[in-house]
């Protein structure tokens, strides 16, 4: 079959037999894809140091009958995170792997997106931007101005619940309080990178990740067990 060539982020690396890798890729137009990288775990190859996480990547690989590609080339480009970020962005990536699974068109852009938010925030806030930001481009959030359930618009300056890892108006249930000051700090952190948050509102967004994470059946990454 005819080689394809794409931009990818690494999902994840599973050795195989005593040379090899198999890879699990996001790339940007052909959704996720599983890739054996042949000789990947020998010395001299040339796949070994560049099939790197954090890192965009340009692949070229050669499509299998059954599912499973062969990767023929790649190069790698500029790192997407820093060294202080590493920690949250390999638990961003792992949520991510779980979120979009292979024949998902999506994926990528929604990783990438998140990735280049939690490296210009604060480190404090920025983890929960970028995991929020992914799983609402997921479909799994609605937008902080809205009831989840019924659909209307809530002013800025009126609280809201937090029912079964929803965000509702009072008419649609009752919950965890959501003050205004939250939302507003919430989308505030989503769109500047100069927001910091109250202790006591990063860990209330915190619980509410970790309340959508459980609810559709996803690991927590570690830090979020650590606080709860």
């Amino acid at each position: 079959m005819a080689e394809i060539s794409d931009d990818g982020l690494l999902l994840r690396r599973i050795p195989f037999s005593e040379t090899s890798l198999i890879c699990h890729i996001l790339t940007a137009g052909h959704g996720r894809i599983t890739v054996m990288a042949r000789g990947a775990r020998r010395p001299k190859s040339i796949f070994r140091a560049t099939l790197a996480p954090l890192y965009r990547l340009h692949i070229t690989w050669r499509p299998g009958r059954s599912g499973m590609g062969t990767l023929t080339d790649i190069s790698r480009g500029e790192q997407l995170v820093d060294e202080s970020r590493m920690l949250p962005a390999l638990e961003l990536i792992a949520v991510s792997s779980t979120l979009f699974q292979e024949g998902d068109p999506h994926g990528y852009h929604e990783l990438h997106e998140a990735l280049s938010l939690l490296a210009d925030r604060h480190a404090d806030e920025g983890q929960c931007a970028a995991l929020w930001l992914m799983l609402e481009r997921a479909g799994w959030l609605g937008d902080l101005s809205h009831c989840w359930l019924c659909g209307d618009m809530i002013a800025a300056d009126v609280p809201m619940q937090w029912q079964h890892a929803h965000l509702v108006c009072e008419h649609c249930g009752e919950g965890m309080e959501i003050s205004a000051g939250l939302r507003k700090g919430m989308a505030g952190v989503i769109r500047q990178s100069n927001i910091h948050m109250a202790a006591r509102d990063r860990e209330s967004w915190r619980m509410m990740i970790g309340l959508v994470l459980r609810e559709h059946g996803v690991k927590l990454p570690d830090s979020f067990r650590q606080h709860g």
